[in-house]
């Protein structure tokens, strides 16, 4: 069974208000507001009566209700009805319906980028907590360092992008 398969998703109802840091290997919805940081290794749902400010990192995400923040999506980014994206989205594909919101700045990484962030968010340590997760801000980083990058830029992905020399 492929990861993600057969497995309900984590589910945020309505009439709430969540704040901080996720990270998860499930799929999870959002039909409330969220504020903070999620990381799913899955699919990611934010439903219509929802409002989500902040970033989130996953294979894929469908957005039907109101996003601020950054999206840094491996696979495809569907953005339904009246759905709302104001920010920056990072994404292997990105398809929307005519009625969407969109005031974002939408960039799409080369497949060698892509594979690497998959590669880190296939063997993401679930017991480490997210606010100190080194993996987080690798991931971000190989985004926007390589989006622009041609074959031979993508070499940067070896090495870590921001590394401070040793003393």
């Amino acid at each position: 069974m492929k990861p993600g398969e057969n497995h309900n998703p984590i589910l945020i109802p309505e009439e709430c208000i969540l704040e901080g840091f996720i990270k998860t290997k499930k799929s999870f919805k959002i039909e409330s507001d969220f504020y903070g940081i999620l990381l799913s290794t899955e699919k990611v749902i934010i439903d219509k009566t929802s409002k989500v400010v902040g970033d989130i990192v996953c294979s894929e995400l469908i957005i039907s209700g109101a996003f601020e923040g950054n999206i840094f999506c491996t696979g495809k980014l569907s953005v339904l009805g009246n759905a709302k994206i104001t920010g920056q989205v990072f994404t292997k594909l990105f398809q929307n319906e005519e009625d969407c919101d969109l005031n974002c700045f939408i960039q799409i990484p080369n497949n060698t980028v892509l594979n690497a962030i998959q590669d880190i968010l296939l063997n993401i340590d679930s017991s480490t907590k997210l606010s100190n997760d080194k993996d987080l801000k690798k991931i971000s980083q190989l985004f926007k360092d390589n989006v622009y990058s041609s074959k031979d830029e993508s070499k940067k992905i070896k090495e870590e992008p921001h590394s401070k020399p040793e003393k």
